[in-house]
């Protein structure tokens, strides 16, 4: 499907709905082929939990979207607020 779009899309975000919010971690071994089919911008949401897992995401170029692990306190540096 990516090479079909590719034409069309500046970036694809593929988002893990089964680790989607849960801080599960994110599969890396999902995210390799999909790097491979596209030179396009590459996002990956759906669990991530840790700067590892960044930095792995990174590593093969791909960006990432965090939410929970900032909301929740996980990745340090990141503060929240209640506002």
């Amino acid at each position: 499907m990516i090479q079909a779009l590719e034409p069309w899309c500046a970036a694809f975000l593929y988002t893990h709905v089964e680790t989607e919010g849960l801080l599960q971690g994110f599969p890396q071994d999902v995210i390799r082929p999909l790097r491979a089919a596209t030179a396009r911008q590459l996002i990956a949401a759906g669990g991530i939990r840790s700067q590892k897992e960044i930095d792995e995401l990174h590593a093969n170029g791909v960006d990432a979207v965090v939410g929970m692990a900032i909301y929740t306190g996980l990745l340090p540096g990141f503060v929240t607020s209640d506002k």
